[in-house]
């Protein structure tokens, strides 16, 4: 079965690094593959734009990343 015909699942392992409490445990995270997607530049570019005004340095860098 392709990934076209799967949907969303379960496919990466990800571990937050800075969460000693386990506050973020149960926390849904989303990997993007910006190599071989070619739908994870135009999200990252829509996300870095969406958290400018809150996060301004998150989306900065963010756009630095887009620009290599």
């Amino acid at each position: 079965m392709t990934d076209k015909c799967k949907g969303l699942y379960r496919k990466y392992i990800v571990s937050r690094l800075d969460d000693v409490e386990g506050k973020h445990n149960k926390c849904f995270y989303f990997v993007l593959d910006t190599v071989h997607d070619k739908f994870a530049i135009p999200a990252l570019k829509a996300y870095a734009d969406a958290c400018r005004a809150e996060y301004p340095l998150l989306a900065q860098d963010i756009d630095a990343l887009l620009e290599r």
